[in-house]
């Protein structure tokens, strides 16, 4: 029952940020840098919750895991191009990618210390 309810937050989450990102950018004044560490936080999030999906965790599944919230960061930042005050940002994806790492890499430390899940490290080496 819990798996479906992260599958259901994973995939609301993930439109959200689809739907959010498809907002023409309102003109602001902002820091340089500080939408970087948004896309982080924002990524992170999507890792997170992606990992939380897997009953059966090990190094293949967060690779497989890293990669399509990457692939779907960089899709975010391509159809950004298309919206009137957005642009397409190489910075952005690679913020992006390093968010949903972190996200991954979060969830795994909080399943080791509550010792809900063991991740097997040998399939990463045999494949």
């Amino acid at each position: 029952m819990r798996r479906k309810i992260y599958i259901f937050l994973t995939f609301t989450y993930a439109f959200l940020i689809l739907v959010f990102s498809s907002l023409p950018k309102l003109s602001s004044i902002e820091k340089p840098g500080i939408d970087k560490v948004e896309h982080a936080i924002e990524y992170s999030i999507l890792g997170f919750l992606l990992l939380s999906c897997f009953k059966r965790r090990n190094g293949l599944t967060v690779i497989v895991v890293f990669i399509f919230a990457s692939i779907y960061g960089v899709f975010d930042e391509f159809h950004q191009y298309f919206i009137p005050g957005r642009d397409c940002s190489g910075l952005d994806m690679i913020a992006n990618s390093f968010g949903s790492l972190f996200g991954i890499l979060l969830k795994i430390r909080a399943d080791r210390k509550t010792k809900k899940y063991s991740f097997n490290t040998e399939s990463l080496s045999s494949a």
